[in-house]
């Protein structure tokens, strides 16, 4: 019993404590300084589809380079299907080389009494325009938004700006309408036979028995004795291959106006211009297939670079997650226009017009309000 009466008065003297307002934690009321976030960043992904690549035009496949005259000695000439070089014999005065080569059977012609080399060229003359659908691309896109106002309970609206990149690339491969032009040097043999092989390499040498050192070289002309030029169209010799490659920046802005469907989920409709900046690198591979030489080929190409006006629509669903952060997803159009690109390298005229007035998608991903 003695022990019970300090403890009571300990209890007491505590009651007595905890009801003195002077010891009370004070309100400070933070909810007044709480402040409503009004700016949102969306980070995600754009799934677009429409663009549109057309490829056409003409152009050159030019010979290796300017055939020497006929009457010039001591030159260097160059064929496609064949070398003749400098002669490296001391003190010969025969007007003719020991350096030379050819690679075709087809070209000892005359039964054998001479050869024949050649230079080829095209000029390529297709009319037809090709249309290639570049197919879906898939691209990123930040958005950053500001509340604006509500209007009602249910509605409220925004001002956006908002920046998309996505990548072009379209390309094309076919058989062109083409005029081949062939400039033939013939040189004599003199008699001389040749070898049966191809190719054929001077100088040559062959070893006997007994480890001599034979000299087989055939002597061919410094000069040849005739040069003749033929011309035939066809569309089975030449082939092309048109690549476009290239990115483009959509800048878009405008206003967003939000419908509130739940507490989590809502649905938005945006609208407004668009600025587009389309960076791209066109390029044509022309092969010409001819009758005595490997494949020549010749490829030119150009890099463009253009500002588009337009305008952009959508429609989105956002699914909030918490407070600050939810999901969207939804489908746009955007129109942006057109353009060409040309290529006016070595006497070629080759377009590709990149149509971009029709594009239409789908962009998805993340927000978050601060």
């Amino acid at each position: 019993m003695k022990r019970f009466y300090p403890i009571l008065a300990l209890g007491l003297t505590a009651l007595v404590h905890a009801q003195n307002p002077e010891n009370e934690i004070p309100d400070f009321d933070l909810d007044d300084f709480y402040v409503e976030p009004k700016f949102s960043l969306s980070v995600g992904s754009r799934l677009l589809s429409g663009s549109e690549v057309s490829f056409g035009g003409q152009g050159v496949i030019p010979s290796l380079v300017e055939l020497k005259d006929i009457s010039a000695l001591d030159v260097v000439r160059e064929y496609h299907d064949g070398l003749v070089a400098r002669d490296t014999r001391e003190g010969a005065t025969d007007l003719k080389t020991d350096s030379w080569t050819y690679v075709d059977g087809s070209q000892v012609i005359d039964n054998g009494a001479s050869v024949a080399m050649h230079q080829y060229s095209a000029q390529v003359t297709d009319a037809a325009v090709r249309r290639r659908d570049p197919g879906m691309s898939l691209g990123t896109e930040l958005v950053v938004s500001r509340d604006m106002g509500k209007i009602g309970n249910k509605i409220e609206w925004k001002l956006f700006a908002g920046i998309g990149m996505n990548g072009i690339s379209s390309s094309a491969r076919g058989n062109v309408d083409a005029t081949i032009t062939t400039i033939t040097d013939v040189y004599s043999l003199d008699g001389q036979t040749l070898p049966d092989s191809v190719p054929y390499v001077a100088p040559s040498a062959t070893v006997d028995d007994n480890g001599n050192v034979i000299d087989t070289t055939i002597l061919l002309g410094q000069r040849p004795d005739s040069r003749g030029s033929s011309s035939v169209s066809n569309n089975t010799q030449v082939t092309n291959f048109w690549k476009l490659k290239g990115t483009y920046l959509t800048l878009r802005l405008g206003p967003t106006v939000i419908y509130k469907i739940t507490d989590n989920f809502r649905l938005s409709f945006s609208a407004g211009p668009t600025l587009v900046y389309s960076g791209t690198d066109y390029s044509v591979e022309q092969t010409l297939v001819p009758d005595t030489a490997d494949p020549i080929v010749s490829t030119v190409t150009e890099s463009e670079e253009k500002a588009l006006t337009g305008y952009y629509v959508d429609a989105t669903l956002e699914y909030l997650i918490t407070e600050r952060a939810g999901l969207y997803a939804g489908a746009f159009y955007q129109t942006s226009g057109e353009y060409t690109s040309t290529i006016t390298e070595n006497g070629s005229s080759y377009t590709t017009d990149i149509d971009l007035s029709k594009l239409q998608g789908f962009r998805a991903g993340l927000n978050f309000k601060f």
